[in-house]
């Protein structure tokens, strides 16, 4: 009998690191047509909701990629606040 994948979601608190490789991008995903970024940490496949700042710094992020994101606070926009991110790439298409 197989063991079935835990999925993880990411729920960063200031400055946390997830640090692995993109296994996947995927578009419109649930209720609000999200996108989901699957990435893959050790052992574990951790899932990342996007949000405006987040899907907007992974558009330079490829499926193969090492990737470093960090999540470094709320923002304050003209009508609410925002989550900023900082993504490095470590190194580009890392499983090929």
């Amino acid at each position: 009998m197989d063991k079935k994948e835990e999925i993880i979601f990411w729920k960063p608190e200031l400055n946390d690191t997830l640090k692995g490789v993109l296994i996947e991008k995927l578009e419109n995903v649930g209720r609000y047509n999200s996108n989901l970024y699957k990435i893959q940490s050790g052992l574990n496949v951790v899932c990342v909701w996007g949000r405006f700042h987040l899907d907007s710094i992974m558009e330079a992020a490829s499926v193969g990629d090492m990737i470093l994101l960090r999540y470094v606070g709320l923002t304050k926009t003209k009508n609410h606040q925002m989550k900023k991110y900082e993504l490095e790439i470590l190194n580009n298409n890392y499983d090929q």
